[in-house]
């Protein structure tokens, strides 16, 4: 299939757009490290959770991408808007992060309904849990009657738990740039791999339902799937 060089120059900016977002997530994590080495796990926390926000936005690019393959326009007012929201990154990130019990065992019975409620309740869950812990790695806080630092209430522990979490985030994203690599420099070869999925009536029948930004998000999901398997 070719792909006409304004689309592929269309297609360049946005995996050049990643791979600069992926550099600086990769840097505010290195700069949550020093924090950190110095006892500042408040705001070593805080700039991981921004890292994280940063990951998500990798992401966010790697659907944009796919839809360019399938002939799609961009929705670039959409795409600032994305950007630009905390809820937003904080939900995307949620896909990353491992099932709850409840999920895995509703998967396990074959109880999508139920699946879907459980990731759904943990992703709102996830965000409200990343949000509150940036703002309490910055803002003095007043709860019952007292005030409270940041130092006092970001500890050690959810630093380091924010770091790990953020070290995968960074691993994935990685993998996530050598696919748009890949995609940037053979177009044409996953344009088909893009039709050929979309042509998969099983794929489809289980897809059933799901807005457009979904199956293009688990098109996206299975191709970086894929270059995991094969590390």
């Amino acid at each position: 299939m070719d792909i006409k060089p304004d689309t592929s120059a269309r297609m360049r900016r946005f995996i050049e757009g990643a791979e600069l977002i992926h550099s600086n997530a990769a840097a505010l994590y290195d700069e949550a490290q020093i924090l950190g080495q110095t006892g500042a796990f408040a705001r070593a926390a805080v700039l991981h959770q921004i890292s994280m926000e940063e990951c998500s936005k990798v992401e966010t690019l790697g659907a944009v991408v796919v839809s360019i393959l399938g002939g799609k326009e961009v929705d670039e007012a959409s795409l600032t808007k994305k950007f630009r929201d905390h809820k937003a990154k904080n939900y995307a990130n949620a896909y990353n992060a491992e099932p709850t019990g409840e999920e895995r065992s509703a998967r396990e019975n074959h109880d999508w309904e139920a699946a879907h409620a459980a990731f759904k309740k943990f992703q709102s869950d996830f965000h409200k849990n990343k949000n509150a812990i940036k703002n309490a790695g910055l803002y003095v806080d007043y709860v019952d009657g007292a005030f409270v630092a940041p130092v006092d209430t970001v500890t050690e522990a959810t630093a380091f738990a924010c770091m790990q979490l953020n070290a995968d985030f960074l691993r994935r994203g990685e993998d996530f740039i050598r696919l748009l690599g890949r995609i940037g420099a053979e177009p044409g070869r996953y344009a088909r791999v893009f039709g050929a999925f979309l042509s998969n009536t099983q794929a489809m029948q289980l897809m059933d339902g799901l807005g457009a930004e979904a199956v293009i998000e688990a098109i996206v999901e299975q191709m970086r799937s894929q270059i995991e398997a094969s590390r």
